[in-house]
């Protein structure tokens, strides 16, 4: 009885070290007309994408972003500023308290919507080489890229399992940013089915990060494993990780568990050395851990470019 009580005062408190980062950046978005009224809409985590790029930038590839389980969905602020120039960039601001399948089914419908509007479908179409005209419902192009940091990882696996229509992600690439593969370390105690059905009825996001039972194997195994790589190619999916990560499952014994973290983290695998000194926790707003991420995305676009496109001026 004690070590079960104990793994649930341990199960209790995951949903605080599974958070990602709470710090608001200084300066999240630019001043530009109608940004205030897009922080508002950001903070209230309605499980919507929340275009975060200036209107003009709806040409571009798109580029989809997933914060941690956190209050502050900003965290991913750095990254937009980074690569508006070079994306047209959306928040999916979800609220981590929501059970996962409630997440993740939003996410599918904001990212159908998405895929639907014709001045994405003008663009991917044209990159596919069919006729701007030709939408094809649910299918989409090459240029959509979705990064997801920590928990989201999870909600994204999710997503692409739980999609009634399998093309929908189709050509979509995908980064994770220190991903939840297989689950969290710190729910690794929690292997009591009871324990973990009780921890789950206070903190939903625990529930999603246990690497064990049938939750697991749906997320991480089996059919849900396949559904996952036949929309999320594994060539189009990178995993950037922390060396000693405590959030990871890396180390873990179990057979069955490191099975399920390899099938989360894929086969292009980036590992940044402990020596960079880079947190699980604050990685988004990490210079070090961004210039990894640039291997990914490609380089910014250069502040020269930014105050050309400005005036209205090709380079």
């Amino acid at each position: 009885m004690a070590g079960n009580f104990i793994s649930f005062l341990i199960g209790v408190i995951v949903m605080v070290l599974v958070d990602g980062c709470t710090t608001v950046p200084e300066h999240p978005l630019t001043g530009r007309p109608g940004d205030v009224a897009k922080m508002k809409e950001i903070m209230a985590r309605k499980d919507t994408l929340v275009h975060v790029s200036p209107e003009t930038d709806s040409g571009k590839p798109v580029l989809i972003l997933l914060h941690g389980a956190t209050e502050d969905p900003t965290e991913m602020m750095d990254i937009v500023q980074e690569w508006q120039g070079r994306y047209d960039v959306y928040l999916f601001a979800y609220n981590f308290h929501h059970r996962l399948s409630t997440v993740a089914k939003d996410f599918v419908k904001e990212f159908r919507q998405l895929r639907n509007r014709p001045q994405h479908f003008e663009t991917w179409n044209a990159e596919l080489g069919m006729p701007v005209e030709s939408k094809v419902e649910g299918v989409g192009g090459v240029a959509v890229t979705v990064v997801t940091f920590s928990y989201s990882s999870v909600v994204f696996r999710e997503a692409v399992i739980l999609a009634d229509d399998r093309p929908l992600f189709a050509q979509t690439s995908l980064i994770q940013l220190v991903p939840l593969a297989g689950g969290s370390s710190y729910a690794r105690s929690l292997r009591n089915p009871v324990t973990a059905w009780v921890v789950s009825r206070f903190s939903p996001q625990t529930q999603a990060v246990i690497p064990y039972g049938g939750f697991a194997e749906r997320l991480w195994s089996g059919a849900g494993n396949r559904i996952f790589y036949e929309s999320i190619t594994p060539a189009r999916m990178h995993s950037i990780l922390v060396e000693g990560d405590p959030h990871s499952l890396a180390k873990m014994a179990n057979a069955k568990v490191h099975a399920d973290y390899l099938n989360g983290i894929g086969a292009n695998v980036v590992v940044i050395p402990k020596c960079a000194d880079i947190c699980h926790d604050y990685f988004p707003t990490e210079p070090a851990a961004l210039a990894y991420l640039q291997q990914c995305l490609g380089p910014p676009v250069d502040e020269g470019t930014k105050l050309l496109a400005a005036a209205g001026i090709k380079n």
